[in-house]
């Protein structure tokens, strides 16, 4: 079993990135921390045509030098995914010293802070999978099916509950009562209803719920 992970939600808008690598595996990454709206800066002496056009239209700085210390300072994060180890390593080692979270996407891969998750959104609904950087290829195959299995009957039903949620928001006092109306409304024959995506009678059932919960409040 490998060492204990926190999951978390990173914002990265704004934040200072950089890749190092001009690869494809370089241009991945590069185009995870952009969708992100991270600021992102780019170091290798070349990279590929693809990564290149990135650079001139998009929020891309491209730093053509080998790898040196001085040229990730005040990086929020720093990603090594050149195709050498020794370079990765070393990359790795001197980011942390400046205080950047190191990600690796090229070995060697114990030195992470951080992985990246497979990911798939639809609706505002965002699902993750991660082994953990074991099987990046078994977290794509999982977010593939989590794509037909779970946001294509969840993501409308989120969609249908943001304005009733904004609405109790107004209605409701506290977090505490919040949750508890939750906890009602969402209950399992309201979930039954929407696995079968049958969302008017869903949503009926959750509107007669914020009338009972107003009458026993």
């Amino acid at each position: 079993m490998g060492a204990a992970v926190l999951p978390v939600n990173l914002k990265l808008a704004g934040r200072k990135c950089a890749v190092i690598g001009g690869g494809s595996v370089a241009l991945r990454r590069v185009k995870t921390l952009l969708e992100a709206g991270a600021q992102v800066r780019v170091i290798a002496p070349e990279i590929d045509s693809e990564l290149l056009k990135l650079t001139r239209e998009e929020n891309v700085e491209w730093i053509a030098e080998p790898f040196t210390a001085s040229l990730v300072l005040g990086m929020f994060l720093v990603v090594c995914a050149t195709n050498d180890e020794a370079t990765n390593r070393s990359a790795a080692w001197a980011s942390k010293a400046t205080g950047a979270l190191v990600n690796m996407a090229a070995p060697p891969m114990e030195l992470s802070d951080l992985t990246l998750p497979a990911k798939t959104e639809r609706d505002g609904l965002l699902l993750t999978v991660s082994t953990n950087g074991a099987s990046p290829e078994l977290s794509r195959r999982i977010r593939q099916s989590m794509e037909a299995d779970i946001l294509e009957v969840y993501g409308p039903w989120l969609e249908r509950l943001t304005p009733i949620r904004k609405e109790m928001r107004k209605k409701l006092e506290g977090h505490a009562q919040r949750q508890a109306f939750w906890r009602e409304a969402l209950n399992s024959e309201v979930m039954a209803l929407v696995k079968e995506k049958k969302y008017d009678e869903a949503e009926a059932l959750v509107r007669n719920a914020i009338s009972r919960f107003g009458t026993e409040s």
